[in-house]
């Protein structure tokens, strides 16, 4: 597996220190926010010992639109074995691959997730124009959503249309000679084929279906094999669309598609755009397995610009009683409630955190007694990795939990986890600042983010892929979270 030699680079770069200067905190009431606009120095800045940050954005993002970029590659499937079952040849799911040209967008409503002949799923607008292999140049420029009883057919089309839908391999939903995959929109649909030159129909009233997935092909355009377990690719930079034409009628009978020399049609475009969520992408998602931002040359690492969003909330109290470290410190996790789900659905749920008290002394760098307050760290402080840049932390902390699912099964128990709530330090594309030298994290009060992180090394720092993860790490990431400090506390 490509990800093998991940925990190596996060053992030896994740924890290394030393301790620096906290920042400024002004006493101005119980239950204050932070006041960010400051970023002087001073030794003695703890002045509220209890802190609160939480943030909630349970809904994954649903998608409308859909279309193709200027940098993204449009290719043509030709018939060939296919990539799952050579055995089955000719079919358009092969590895016979032709780079064309050609671009397409599209828009949808999905009203119903049930399939209705009252469905009210519908695709609003598209033009999609390609070149085929013959030359021919094609248009589709009008789709008619299918709207079958239920129960109908071989499988759910959701109403006709659907949304962050877990797709074809063994879902039965879908050919089965497709690998299994998530699709941020799927349709199905009746459309006539046009030669995009004179307007000529060249074929009517046939089948379409449209997918705009993750990435099912890697690097070579093979197609992934896995019909059992979801192993496209996340990366949200890199979102697939598929058009196809299949070699059937309605009823599933062959029938070949006219004006095309092999009798389908299927497209794929490469780093499409989605668009029209019903909120901003950007607020919740995850950091995948890539070049690292500030080292490309250091890969795969879990600092990577590489995302795949998804949705969830968390709220965080903790108590800072303690600066340095001890085994006797009073530091301590009072409340974490983490929930994040995966655009698939897929869940993680912490609800507990042991803060780790180590002596003083021992371990890479001090852990601040557990709890850390206004803090910077990385880049070139010696706490933290160096693959992030130097930022400013507002609560940091180092502890163990168990994994769990979102039935509440524990999936990973006793991990190591480390959470800061920090300065913004990915832009508004989400690509991570490189500054190791200058703490250039952004300080305003909306653009707090949150960074909660189980790396792949157990409590000894040796290799230890987190279960259940499937990347063997998490590197969660909540953007514009709120931060609060508190004065009263509980005596201990």
């Amino acid at each position: 597996m490509r990800y093998s030699t991940l925990s190596i680079i996060i053992t030896a770069l994740f924890f290394i220190g030393c301790e620096k200067d906290n920042l400024d905190t002004l006493d101005h009431g119980n239950e204050l926010n932070y006041d960010l606009s400051t970023s002087n120095k001073a030794k003695n800045s703890r002045t509220f010992p209890e802190n609160s940050s939480s943030v909630s954005y349970p809904e994954l993002v649903r998608f409308t639109k859909s279309s193709s970029s200027e940098d993204g590659l449009v290719y043509e499937v030709l018939p060939g074995p296919a990539a799952i079952d050579p055995s089955m040849s000719p079919t358009p799911f092969s590895n016979n691959i032709e780079e064309t040209v050609g671009s397409y967008k599209f828009e949808v409503s999905n009203v119903d997730s049930e399939d209705s002949e009252t469905s009210q799923d519908a695709v609003t607008s598209v033009n999609i124009e390609f070149t085929g292999n013959d030359g021919t140049t094609f248009l589709i420029d009008e789709i008619r959503v299918i709207h079958k009883p239920e129960g109908a057919g071989h499988h759910t089309f959701f109403g006709g249309v659907g949304q962050n839908e877990v797709m074809h391999g063994n879902t039965g939903i879908g050919n089965h000679l497709m690998p299994k995959l998530l699709s941020y929109i799927t349709l199905w649909g009746t459309t006539d084929l046009k030669n995009a030159e004179t307007g000529e129909v060249l074929d009517s009233n046939r089948l379409v279906h449209i997918m705009t997935t993750t990435n099912v092909r890697d690097e070579d355009l093979n197609l992934i094999t896995s019909v059992e377990e979801d192993q496209s690719d996340y990366n949200f930079r890199n979102v697939q669309t598929h058009v196809i034409l299949p070699p059937q009628d309605m009823q599933g009978n062959f029938s070949p598609v006219m004006g095309t020399d092999h009798g389908f049609l299927h497209l794929m475009f490469e780093k499409v755009k989605l668009e029209e969520g019903q909120r901003d992408y950007r607020l919740a998602y995850e950091i995948l397995p890539g070049p690292s931002a500030i080292f490309p040359e250091m890969s795969p690492t879990p600092f990577s610009n590489e995302i795949a969003i998804g949705a969830g909330s968390y709220r965080l109290h903790v108590r800072d009683i303690t600066q340095g470290d001890s085994e006797d410190s009073k530091d301590a996790v009072l409340q974490i409630n983490l929930d994040y789900q995966r655009q698939n659905g897929k869940s993680f749920v912490i609800n507990d955190i042991n803060v780790i008290h180590k002596a003083e002394g021992s371990g890479d760098h001090t852990f601040f007694g557990g709890v850390g307050q206004n803090m910077e760290m990385h880049g070139n402080t010696g706490i933290g990795t160096g693959l992030m840049p130097k930022l400013t932390s507002y609560i940091t902390l180092w502890g163990t939990a168990d994994l769990k699912d979102g039935n509440g099964n524990v999936l990973a128990e006793n991990r190591l986890v480390h959470i800061m709530v920090t300065g913004k330090v990915r832009d508004e594309n989400l690509n991570l600042l490189t500054n190791l030298d200058e703490n250039i994290s952004d300080l305003s009060q909306d653009k707090i983010e949150t960074h909660i992180i189980l790396p792949p090394q157990d409590l000894e720092g040796n290799m230890d892929p987190v279960p259940g993860t499937r990347y063997g790490f998490l590197h969660l990431m909540f953007e514009s979270v709120e931060l609060k400090r508190w004065k009263d506390f509980s005596q201990f």
